[in-house]
């Protein structure tokens, strides 16, 4: 059974739930049925693992993509796992996408995600500068972009900007930038991923966490750099992102 021949590799938080199950109404294409997020490509003995994860998908001649997506492959190398180097070795020419959101929006998301799933206390406002699970460092995007395209080139980059105004262009570019008309009808493709209003309420939530004024500039500055860098990588103007 063959490998998949696309992946979805990050950012977190920043609509891969959402492109993930856009492209699943396509008859084009197929994905493990139980796990949105396979987390192969970060085992330690995944070259060992080669044939396991190929069985993860299904084998179905219809679909012209076998994909998952699992947002922790954005990252730098950690603990002597480089998932850019892995994917360039073990599955060469394969479509890769990220789609990137604002560092400071993509930080508040994360840690109010941590909170839901109790790893952090709940507080209405948050005020502190916290690197434990990765939250600061997935945003470093900057960084992380210029690893991955010396390992695959030909990642390609969207913003979750634009699939925020307009979700069917957004698919139909995705679709199309991987060679498909768009068989989902735009209707299909206007949905909420995530609905965190609904799951703030469950847990007895007066409302959604927010960040500080003083956080959110303390963020700016530390994300201003890298942010340089993204637009240069990627040619889009993010000068909103730090408005």
């Amino acid at each position: 059974m063959p490998l998949p021949n696309l992946l979805i590799v990050g950012a977190q938080k920043s609509g891969t739930t959402w492109l993930h199950k856009a492209l699943m109404r396509s008859a084009r294409f197929g994905a493990n049925g139980r796990f949105k997020e396979l987390n192969f490509l970060l085992l330690p003995d995944f070259e060992d693992r080669l044939e396991e994860y190929a069985n993860a998908f299904p084998d179905d001649p219809a679909h012209v993509y076998r994909f998952e997506s699992t947002p922790g492959y954005f990252s730098l190398p950690d603990a002597g796992i480089d998932v850019a180097a892995r994917v360039a070795r073990h599955l060469p020419g394969i479509e890769t996408l990220a789609v990137l959101r604002n560092p400071v929006d993509r930080y508040l998301s994360a840690y109010t995600h941590h909170m839901m799933r109790r790893r952090l206390p709940h507080t209405a406002e948050i005020t502190d500068l916290d690197p434990s699970f990765n939250k600061l460092a997935y945003g470093m995007y900057g960084a992380i972009l210029t690893h991955w395209r010396q390992h695959v080139p030909g990642l390609r980059v969207y913003f979750y900007d634009d699939l925020v105004a307009n979700q069917p262009a957004f698919l139909a570019g995705v679709m199309a930038d991987l060679g498909l008309d768009c068989d989902v009808p735009p209707r299909k493709a206007r949905f909420r991923a995530n609905d965190k209003e609904a799951m703030f309420k469950r847990l007895g939530w007066d409302s959604m966490p927010v960040l500080s004024d003083a956080l959110r500039d303390e963020l700016k500055d530390y994300y201003r750099a890298d942010i340089a860098v993204l637009q240069d990588q990627t040619g889009r103007d993010l000068a909103h992102w730090l408005a």
